[in-house]
């Protein structure tokens, strides 16, 4: 498939940053505008319901799998369970051969056939695992042909099948779209050795949840389209419709309806540079989980729909955002983790559907997966060996989309210093937070720059009072912790947003500015945060502040150990990591450190200390510079202030800094 780099680059900032001051690096464009044109045009309502007619038209009607576009394997994918993919086959039936549903106990057996929501949710997660097992041995029995598969499928089936017909299918739609997916999917591979018996209840199964809410769940994409629950059930459903199409004729028209509103709604979080705002813990598992479903929209309809801009520059933005080797995710709910599996499973399925250089290299160089799991027994096949990127390969990159920009000293060294920015025009809804113009900084695979708190649950106390609040990270409060906005409901609004006005690129710096102020509701007339990435090690960040109100800004810094020395020359060391830094202004400054959290998370949380540099006196303009640098042996650098002006002279480069502009030389 094509990959686009930015292609619309000049409009899309003509959109995100429409001052005159805005100035970008513009990578080149793949696309053309008549090619974006007919990918468009392929994708549009017209052009799916004249694909679902060709399909109904053509006979025979197409076989199963339709996952592999009715062939007995897709490009390799069955090959490979025979080669290189051996060993997740063989952990697979280990693993159903292990926990065979036989074994379950009389008590899981009683929630799953309970009618009483309640006492159903209270196992669903080891209830999905189950159910996910249905499509796991039909996918087992179709590369292996161990008629103990079978039975295995068809024990499952009828534990969970005649339960959800019996309640006709009603429950939470988490129940609802994997009941109508993995039975969906077992048809797909195990047709063949299903009974009729066996076929008819897939096919009730997936008419009753239909009925039960799945086909209206299209609408609840149109009226919220960053209800991630339902897209994602919407996903689940349009593929379960792909693969009974012209078996089921009584359900044939939920597809017309379904599939024009989840094909225009990938990606609610995104653009056409690939960007995912809700932070990167969910984007790995949004996408992760919906490829199989995207594979046979392409597959059984025969669309370009790997080509739709956001999934083309997906995989990039993962490589820039999860560089291998990062110790913990960037921005949102759950960034704080390290995800070493998630990102090798997942950045695997990803990068094996993106045909370029910086995907092949990327799935070289990720391990640790879960290779049992079907993300990575039916995705493409991995060919050729370890790929070298080129050395033009940029070593920063920027998504004006969803306001995040990523800068690194290399892309190959797993040692590597990285800088992650955010001014999100997405703001602080749902799983994002109030982190306008926020920063974290990792080098030698530690974190030393943090975004902090823990994701106990959503709506917590400890997330809504302290994770999500502007100081929970590296960014800017004022007064004693007062932040952005989150809106009435304390939940988060998208009009407290930023955007990116400047990335310019260059091997030795990148330069990246963030306006924040719409994210904080009126409080501040000016909230501008420029940062300057000097490759390998330094990061220097100016705070341009205005208040109608006079204010004592603050400048927090997220650290998991004690800084030691003061604002003017403070260490943290963090074996094999370090950094010094100088946080100045040329207004006086208060240095504090509070220790843990207050409200604490309900999970177990590891040491924070939140160190904040405040004014000591309200003033209405503020300006706050930073300087860390994760090689101490650099010299400090030299700050002067010059009215609304300032001069840092660090690492052999002149920044300065007007009202105007932030400049390098």
């Amino acid at each position: 498939m094509i990959t686009l780099r930015s292609t619309l680059a000049t409009l899309l900032f003509a959109g995100v940053a429409s001052t005159a001051s805005a100035q970008f690096t513009v990578p080149a464009a793949t696309y053309t505008s008549t090619e974006l044109a007919a990918i468009t045009s392929a994708l549009s309502s017209t052009s799916l319901s004249t694909a679902i007619d060709t399909f109904d038209a053509t006979t025979p009607v197409m076989g199963h799998p339709r996952l592999f576009k009715g062939l007995a394997d897709y490009a390799g994918i069955v090959a490979a369970t025979k080669a290189e993919r051996l060993n997740s086959i063989t952990a697979l039936s280990g693993y159903l051969k292990r926990n065979s549903v036989t074994t379950i106990s009389s008590t899981l057996t009683s929630q799953i056939n309970s009618k009483d929501n309640t006492t159903r949710i209270a196992s669903w997660w080891q209830q999905d695992r189950l159910l996910e097992g249905i499509a796991e041995s039909a996918v087992a029995w179709y590369m292996t042909k161990d008629s103990w598969f079978l039975g295995e499928m068809h024990a499952r089936m009828n534990l969970f099948g005649p339960a959800a017909l019996n309640r006709s299918c009603t429950g939470d739609v988490s129940e609802t779209r994997d009941y109508a997916w993995y039975f969906a999917l077992a048809y797909d591979f195990a047709y063949a050795g299903m009974t009729a018996a066996d076929r008819q209840l897939v096919k009730d199964v997936i008419t009753s949840c239909g009925n039960a809410g799945l086909a209206k769940v299209s609408d609840t994409v149109k009226a919220y389209p960053e209800n991630g629950i339902a897209f994602n059930a919407l996903g689940k459903f349009v593929g379960a419709l792909l693969i009974v199409r012209g078996e089921t004729p009584a359900i044939n028209a939920w597809l017309r309806t379904a599939l024009p509103v989840y094909v225009a709604s990938v990606s609610p979080w995104g653009g056409d540079d690939g960007g995912f705002a809700n932070g990167s813990s969910y984007a790995e598992w949004d996408a992760g989980e919906s490829m199989v479903m995207w594979d046979l929209i392409e597959r059984v309809l025969n669309v370009p729909f790997y080509k739709k801009p956001w999934l083309t520059e997906f995989a990039r933005f993962i490589a820039y955002a999860l560089p291998p080797g990062t110790p913990v995710g960037v921005f949102g709910d759950g960034a704080e983790l390290n995800r070493t599996e998630d990102w090798a499973r997942f950045g695997k399925a990803i990068m094996n559907r993106s045909d370029t250089t910086l995907s092949h290299w990327y799935v070289k160089q990720e391990t640790g997966e879960d290779y049992a799991r079907l993300h990575i027994i039916l995705s493409p096949r991995e060919y050729g060996s370890v790929v070298t990127l080129p050395s033009t390969q940029p070593l920063g990159a920027y998504f004006p989309v969803v306001g995040w920009a990523a800068m690194h000293s290399s892309l190959t060294d797993r040692l590597r210093t990285s800088v992650f920015f955010k001014s999100s025009p997405f703001g602080s809804v749902n799983h994002s937070h109030a982190d306008q113009n926020a920063f974290v900084m990792y080098s030698k695979g530690k974190v030393l720059a943090m975004d902090s708190g823990y994701y106990d649950y959503y709506n917590s106390p400890h997330w809504r009072d302290y994770y999500k609040q502007t100081k929970a990270h590296n960014a800017i409060t004022f007064n004693g912790g007062y932040g952005q906005s989150l809106g009435a409901t304390g939940l988060g609004e998208r009009s407290a947003s930023g955007k990116l006005t400047k990335f310019l690129q260059s091997p030795a710096y990148d330069i990246t500015t963030g306006d924040a102020t719409a994210a904080y509701a009126g409080q501040l007339t000016q909230a501008k945060r420029t940062l300057v990435f000097i490759r390998p090690s330094t990061l220097v960040t100016v705070d341009q502040l205005n208040s109608l109100t006079a204010r004592k800004y603050e400048y927090n810094l997220h650290t998991t150990v004690a800084l030691s020395g003061t604002a003017a020359a403070f260490r943290e060391d963090l074996s094999p990591a370090e950094m010094c830094g100088t946080v100045a202004s040329p207004a006086a400054l208060t240095q504090s450190t509070s220790v843990g959290y207050y409200p604490a998370p309900t999970v177990a949380a590891g040491p924070h200390y939140w160190n904040k540099f405040g004014y000591s006196t309200a003033a209405l303009k503020g300006m706050i510079v930073s300087v860390l640098r994760t090689d101490c042996t650099i010299a400090k650098p030299n700050i002067t202030f010059s009215g609304a002006n300032a001069t840092i002279e660090v690492s052999g480069r002149v920044i300065s800094v007007t009202d105007l502009d932030v400049t390098v030389k």
